[in-house]
């Protein structure tokens, strides 16, 4: 299993316990660095260093997400194999990742049904659920309709808070996933909110 370097040793088992919960972890996932756009090439995105700031940028879909301060790229397969998008926040122990799928891929239904699948697949990774799900007010996420909910969860024997955002954009499905220790959620949950409404569209 890939080691963990540097600082990040100490947020090992809340990244570990965010996988297990998505259905992620691996030994390939871990390879964590101070400096992730100098661990290899980022196959699933690439970071557009423009005027109005750092623009994480899909490879994969047609979506981006503007980095705030702190929020880095994270490298390929690091947060997962597949993402379309993932960073991290070392300082503060934030891991963000973004997940498209093609509307004909998943069970019929709307949204709202959408983000009820999604959340169960997610809450069954817990070995406890801590509180019940909460809707956030989010209805739209860059003019975009969107289902948010605050999820927490033991897993791992770690407790873990979930910002997890259903995103409907043209013919797909985003899975905007954001998640922190339980004992940081109140100090994060403003910067958990704030980067997920940084997600938008872009273009190929």
């Amino acid at each position: 299993m890939a080691g963990v370097t540097g600082t990040g040793q100490w947020m090992r088992p809340v990244l570990v316990a965010g996988l297990v919960a998505l259905g992620l972890a691996g030994c390939d996932t871990l390879g964590l660095s101070r400096s992730p756009e100098g661990t290899g090439e980022m196959s699933n995105q690439y970071v557009d260093n423009g005027f109005r700031g750092d623009m994480l940028v899909s490879r994969m879909k047609p979506v981006q997400l503007r980095l705030q301060p702190g929020w880095s790229a994270a490298p390929t397969g690091t947060l997962h194999n597949n993402a379309d998008l993932e960073a991290y926040n070392l300082d503060e122990n934030m891991f963000l990742v973004v997940l498209g799928e093609n509307r004909e891929a998943v069970a019929r239904g709307n949204i709202e049904d959408q983000a009820n699948v999604y959340l169960q697949i997610l809450k069954g990774g817990f070995s406890q659920v801590l509180a019940n799900q909460a809707r956030t007010g989010v209805e739209r996420i860059s003019s975009f309709p969107a289902v948010q909910y605050e999820v927490r969860g033991n897993v791992s024997e770690q407790a873990v808070a979930y910002l997890h955002t259903t995103i409907e954009m043209g013919e797909d499905y985003y899975q905007v996933v954001v998640w922190t220790p339980d004992d940081l959620r109140t100090a994060n949950a403003e910067a958990m909110r704030a980067v997920v409404e940084e997600f938008r569209a872009s273009q190929l």
